[in-house]
């Protein structure tokens, strides 16, 4: 399967419906969309997360850490037969993503706690997952619903999203389920904004979005996803 690697700045913010209707007008009249993005706005992103028994990458959020990692299954679409394995692997606002395609009957084996299929695919980032996964007795924590509507800009490798109506479930973990019940994450009736880049922002997108405006947050979906089924206090968000 392939691999994929990407290393980028990544910034997020909290916007309300009004700032993201406001947004969304402006990006539309100057960017392109995503190619995935279909007429009515939006495309499913629907992500597993697993941890350590011991809730590592969680407590590294949870304490400010600036080296992280996470690791996910990722799907756009419940019918299908290909599933994304990422690390991502964080550097203060640095964001280094790795990426390996398994199938389907492989994301289910891993997710019943068969770590050995990484194996099968000879692959550098699933078999350093399969340590991890090994050595810290990981499993699946929390799946995560959202739609994400997205504009790009290839000169600078940009890439702005709305990740809309967050959602989650921290104990059915079937991804491939059409019929799993998810509760709304955030409580605050408000949407993310993430602006990603290779290099530098231009000056004047950096004017349309008026990010200036809005505070700057080390917004994490899995920790926000998680604060629904605390173990310990400092899991408070």
């Amino acid at each position: 399967m392939n691999n994929q690697n990407i290393k980028r700045t990544e910034l997020k913010y909290y916007i309300s419906n009004l700032e993201y209707h406001a947004l969304r007008n402006r990006l539309k009249a100057i960017l392109p969309p995503d190619p995935h993005n279909p007429s009515n706005g939006g495309y499913l992103i629907r992500s597993l997360y697993f941890d350590s028994y011991t809730d590592d990458a969680l407590f590294e959020k949870q304490s400010g850490s600036l080296n992280r990692q996470k690791y996910r299954m990722r799907i756009y679409d419940t019918k299908t037969d290909i599933v994304k394995f990422e690390i991502k692997n964080r550097n203060n606002s640095q964001v280094f993503k790795e990426t390996a395609t398994i199938t389907k009957q492989s994301a289910i084996k891993i997710m019943n706690g068969d770590y050995n299929e990484f194996l099968i695919y000879n692959n550098p980032i699933l078999n350093r997952a399969y340590i991890k996964f090994s050595q810290n007795l990981y499993r699946p924590k929390v799946v995560i619903d959202y739609h994400r509507e997205a504009y790009i800009y290839d000169f600078f490798n940009l890439r702005i999203t709305f990740d809309l109506n967050l959602k989650s479930n921290n104990t059915n973990f079937d991804i491939f389920s059409n019929h799993i019940h998810t509760t709304p994450v955030i409580l605050e009736q408000k949407q993310i904004l993430e602006i990603k880049y290779d290099t530098i922002l231009p000056d004047y997108i950096r004017d349309i979005l008026q990010i200036n405006s809005f505070e700057r947050m080390a917004i994490s979906k899995y920790a926000l996803a998680r604060r629904f089924f605390k173990i310990n206090k400092w899991e408070d968000n």
